[in-house]
């Protein structure tokens, strides 16, 4: 298995009105992965409050790092566990 076989993809989905993140687990086929993607970039076509990104990564715990952006502040106390 090489490593680009562990690679997990993910589709994000921001709405900024109501502060909500969605994450849908794709698995590892790039493929399906891109076209889920533009089947959810043209379901958000015209609601500016809504970002949709396709993410790639190990893990989603990854991804929280990485793009902290797109979900919920952590609280003091997690912030300071890490």
């Amino acid at each position: 298995m090489s490593p680009a076989d562990d690679i997990k993809h993910f589709l994000v989905t921001r709405d900024m009105t109501r502060r909500k993140t969605a994450v849908v687990e794709l698995g590892t086929d790039y493929e399906a992965a891109q076209y889920a993607y533009q089947e959810a970039e043209q379901q958000a076509r015209g609601l500016p409050h809504l970002d949709v990104v396709l993410l790639s990564s190990d893990s989603l715990e990854t991804i929280k790092q990485t793009h902290s952006s797109y979900f919920e502040p952590k609280s003091l106390d997690e912030l300071l566990s890490v």
